[in-house]
């Protein structure tokens, strides 16, 4: 009987080692995207989305988002925070070009991500991007987070495009 109990201890102590190495193996880094056409002349329209201190229109669908800039949001160096049901985000814009637009987002010290808006005029439509990639630097269990990470933003993404797209639809009708 002691032998199965310690048999038992002893396959379950490997089995929670093993669990915690290949958890390290994982990589930290993370991307995800979404992209939409839209139509050129929505171009202008769109534009607005550069200031980033817009994008809260873009989370109107997730209540428990809350995007608040404290500086220039329409500027570099723009910073603000994004209170989420996890905890609060530092939220700085690094980058800031005619139709391109980069935040940073850094939960504590463990977690940053880079999230871009860009905008393609092609010769008969706009391609609208959304992208992050980040990493988590959490010990031990950085790149299963890191793997959630990626899902759970790209949900965030498809959700902020499908806002995106339906205040351009009610604008084109004449609701908005």
């Amino acid at each position: 009987m002691t032998a199965s109990i310690f048999r038992a201890f002893t396959f379950s102590i490997i089995l929670i080692l093993g669990l915690i190495v290949v958890t390290a193996l994982l990589p930290s880094g993370y991307q995800a995207q979404t992209a939409q056409r839209v139509a050129k002349q929505d171009l202008q329209r769109v534009q607005k989305y550069l200031n980033a201190e817009h994008w809260q229109a873009l989370l109107t669908p997730h209540p428990d988002l809350q995007l608040s800039f404290l500086t220039q949001a329409q500027q570099v160096g723009g910073y603000g925070e994004l209170v989420h049901p996890w905890g609060l985000a530092e939220v700085t814009v690094l980058n800031l070009e005619q139709q391109r637009v980069t935040i940073q987002l850094r939960f504590n010290t463990e977690h940053i991500a880079h999230i871009e808006l860009l905008l393609q005029p092609q010769a008969d439509a706009l391609m609208i991007q959304l992208s992050a990639r980040g990493e988590n630097h959490t010990p031990f269990v950085g790149g299963l987070y890191a793997r959630f990470a990626a899902y759970y933003i790209e949900q965030q993404l498809k959700m902020m495009m499908n806002q995106l797209i339906s205040q351009l639809k009610l604008h084109t009708q004449g609701q908005v």
